[in-house]
């Protein structure tokens, strides 16, 4: 029997190739994407699912507030990992960590800056299923002086091989080579080449538990319970937070809190954060666009099937006479459906494997398509089968009720009920398609507006050095030889790279009425916490930052030099309620030292434009890590060889490393701009699946409609105005999809806008862009099929009248 259902339903489909085509390519189309998108969304929610104790693996964050100003962290201090572990009986295992990015590695002749190195304490290969190919796992980081590689690290530095057991200097300082790891996987929430003993760290050692700066994971017992440790870590501030009491009493609030590994990747966005998070938010959005397109999908199939009815209604009229039940129907109208589905999933799987390179450079991921595994296969089969059914059961009901008398004597007309539903799933498909063009174009204005934004510095040809240390005591002479250069404008130093993550500390105003004389007094309640940057003399014109009062730091005052001065922005200046800015002391480091203000520079962006602007401190000191170049010559390449002859001077054998503040701005957007992307192309995917189908509708509607074409071609009608009457349906209900998909689409933006602090406004331009080009499209494809209705001879459609 069933092999008799697939005999029939295969010659059903053979008799009309063209409709058969276009249910293929569509549902091919609609299953690709829903593929790609699945296995996105899949490696999303497998980060860090990989280590054998994820469930038990936790980290330690920090959120304080002080005045006017909060702070969430990834961090606590490295002070806590010991009473931690000690105290704590649910806590199994303490790890530290911190990146050190720009660590100079030196093995002979081979001098290379690593930007993907860690630094964890001796349980990390025992808390993390990192595995080393050679060494000992619970030994190889118990020595200060220890490294573990991944063997493409190695190779850079040991290309004879056997790098175990062997010496390699890290900033001028020896370490052992104790094993070799496997590469760190990338569905993992952070990424490095190179990690050695956190004991070698002088952070290691600390003692103040107000020092914040230090990633802490911890590994609970088997049969522990998280919340036990939660309970467990506001007495331990009590006993360990220096003036933690005090610190209460003034108002201020300091906490302890845990986050589960599994939930750092999609729920984690603190300060301090390894790498950048993805967003659940984004996994819902392509969720939805998946599911939607398959739906355009499934739309199309069943529009054409029910539009078919009467041409089917013959054959179910017959087969009813000679008895079949409408079971039996039923289920030859399935296997029809479900057979035109597998034949998508296998041109689906061909279109996925197709456009998986481009969408993982998008992406920016490594998506596979797991042919060889068990579950994906099955899988596939199951899509297929249920994208049959779902597609294929109201047509399969609906051509089945038919009475059979009424059919044979041909008097089946189209109920009003069948014309509804069909016209109600167009406009369905192109409510979908016209939101996905009005958030696409939404979220191209918004990533044009973020870079032409005034971002209060300028970016632009602006070269950035992260290994200044490698010049040593030579960071004067290589500034002077520098600024010697024609091709360049203005050189400055800084301890943070513009744009990165800056320290914080706590800044007290003064509360006498003239605060620049000496024995102002300081409250310890007027405290704020604000982010500084230590910078050379020429920070200001090197990032074309405008001062708004005072004066910039000069080599020619004395106070300068003593770095007892300081440059705030223009928030910095109200967050401490000071009127008059320059000319003030105020406390630095929670008073461990005065420092007068000499200049207000204007409010600019040092972070995302996700945030609004602010307090910033800059602060005047010497032997910095970054290196800040203006160049003003047309000749890029040139410069920048200039420059690296100069650098090679200097830097003892130290490769250049380099990027350009423009390009670093651009990153900060980097995902949105994924996302824009992504948005754009399954839009353009979902409009192409509704034309596959408007076009198929259209050519049925016309060749339902040939008599009358013939009759009105007679009477003398233009090709003009038959294409407009076999249009204007369709116009009509691409109109109503546009009133219905304005509210959806704005909501759908001001969502999304929601993560901007400076945004466009949402103007009504994009949305008539939207619904402009949806109708066009469903113009260009309707009168495609019309014209050709119109063009046809009349005298081959009435020749039998």
């Amino acid at each position: 029997m069933i092999k008799h259902y697939l005999h029939v339903a295969l010659r059903n489909l053979l008799k009309r190739p063209f409709y058969t085509t276009i249910n293929i390519l569509g549902l091919a189309i609609g299953m690709a994407c829903t593929l790609l998108i699945t296995m996105y969304v899949r490696q999303e929610l497998s980060y860090d699912r990989f280590h054998e104790k994820a469930d038990r693996i936790y980290r330690l964050a920090t959120h304080l507030e002080i005045g006017e100003s909060a702070f969430s962290g990834a961090v606590v201090s490295p002070a806590v990992a010991t009473p931690f572990r000690e105290e704590i009986p649910e806590v199994e295992a303490v790890v530290r960590m911190r990146m050190a990015p720009g660590v100079i590695l030196k093995k002979g002749d081979i001098t290379i800056q690593e930007k993907q190195v860690l630094a964890a304490d001796p349980d990390f290969f025992r808390m993390f299923s990192f595995p080393l190919l050679e060494g000992d796992p619970p030994s190889a980081l118990t020595e200060p002086n220890s490294v573990v590689m991944t063997p493409e690290a190695a190779s850079k530095y040991f290309p004879e091989g056997e790098p175990l057991g062997q010496s390699i200097l890290m900033d001028g300082q020896s370490f052992q080579v104790t094993g070799i790891m496997e590469p760190v996987p990338e569905a993992s929430h952070l990424h490095f080449d190179i990690v050695y003993s956190f004991l070698a760290e002088p952070g290691s050692k600390e003692e103040s538990w107000g020092s914040i700066n230090t990633p802490t994971y911890f590994l609970l017992h088997e049969q522990a319970d998280v919340a036990q440790v939660d309970a467990r870590l506001e007495p331990m501030l009590q006993k360990y937070m220096e003036d933690y009491e005090d610190f209460q009493k003034l108002g201020y609030v300091m906490e302890m809190f845990t986050q589960p590994l599994t939930n750092i990747h999609l729920y984690s966005h603190l300060e301090g954060e390894f790498e950048a998070n993805g967003n659940v938010k984004y996994l819902y959005i392509f969720g939805a666009i998946a599911f939607f397109i398959l739906l355009i999908a499934c739309i199309n199939f069943m529009n054409l099937a029910t539009a078919r009815s009467a041409d089917r209604a013959k054959e179910v009229g017959v087969r009813k006479t000679m008895g079949s039940a409408r079971s039996a129907l039923v289920r030859q109208f399935l296997a029809e459906s479900v057979l035109l589905s597998l034949f998508s999933v296998l041109l689906a799987l061909g279109l996925a494997e197709l456009l998986r390179t481009p969408f993982n450079e998008i992406a920016a991921k490594e998506i596979q398509l797991p042919f060889s595994e068990a579950w994906f296969l099955v899988a596939i089969l199951l899509l297929g089968g249920a994208v049959g059914v779902l597609a294929g059961s109201y047509p399969a009901f609906y051509l089945t009720k038919f009475k059979p008398t009424e059919v044979l004597k041909g008097r089946l007309v189209s109920g009003s009920s069948n014309i509804w539903l069909r016209n109600s799933l167009v406009v369905f498909q192109f409510v979908i398609s016209i939101v996905l063009i009005v958030c696409t174009l939404m979220v191209y204005e918004q990533l044009q507006f973020v870079r032409n934004k005034d971002l209060g510095f300028d970016k632009e040809n602006v070269i950035v050095m992260s290994n200044a240390p490698a010049l040593g005591n030579n960071q004067n002479a290589f500034y002077n030889a520098l600024v010697e250069l024609s091709e360049v404008q203005d050189v400055s130093f800084s301890d943070v790279a513009p744009l990165s993550a800056y320290n914080g500390t706590v800044f007290t105003p003064p509360t006498a009425s003239d605060s620049s004389i000496t024995g102002s007094t300081y409250r310890e309640e007027d405290a704020i916490v604000m982010s500084f940057t230590r910078v050379s003399y020429d920070y200001l014109p090197t990032l074309g930052l405008r001062l708004k009062e005072g004066r910039n730091f000069s080599r020619e005052i004395a106070a300068d030099s003593a770095n007892h001065t300081l440059i705030l922005n223009e928030e910095a200046a109200r967050k401490l309620k000071l009127s008059q800015p320059v000319g003030t002391k105020i406390s630095v480091d929670g008073g461990a030292r005065k420092a007068e203000i000499v200049g207000v520079v204007e409010d600019f962006h040092f972070k995302s434009l996700h945030t609004t602007v602010e307090p910033l401190v800059l602060i005047l000191s010497d032997s910095l890590e970054y290196a800040e170049i203006k160049i003003q010559s047309a000749d890029l390449p040139q410069t920048l060889a200039l420059i690296e002859d100069q650098w090679n001077q200097y830097a003892d054998g130290t490769p250049l490393d380099y990027s350009f503040l423009d390009e670093d701005f651009d990153a900060l957007f980097r995902a949105d701009q994924r996302i824009g992307k992504i948005f754009g192309g399954f839009t353009s995917l979902a409009i192409v699946i509704a034309c596959l189908g408007l076009l198929a509708l259209a050519s049925f509607m016309a060749e339902q409609r040939t008599k009358e074409i013939g009759i009105r071609k007679v009477m003398g009608a233009s090709v003009r105005s038959i294409v407009l009457l076999l249009s204007k349906d369709f116009t009509k209900l691409v109109v109503i999809a546009f009133a219905v998909a304005i509210p959806l689409a704005y909501w759908a933006v001001h969502q999304w806008l929601e993560d901007f602090a400076y945004k466009i406004d949402i103007g009504l331009t994009s949305f008539i862009i939207a619904g402009v080009l949806a109708l066009l499209v469903a113009l260009l494809t309707v009168s495609y099929q019309a014209f050709k209705a119109a063009m046809a001879n009349p005298v081959k459609s009435l020749r039998n009248e």
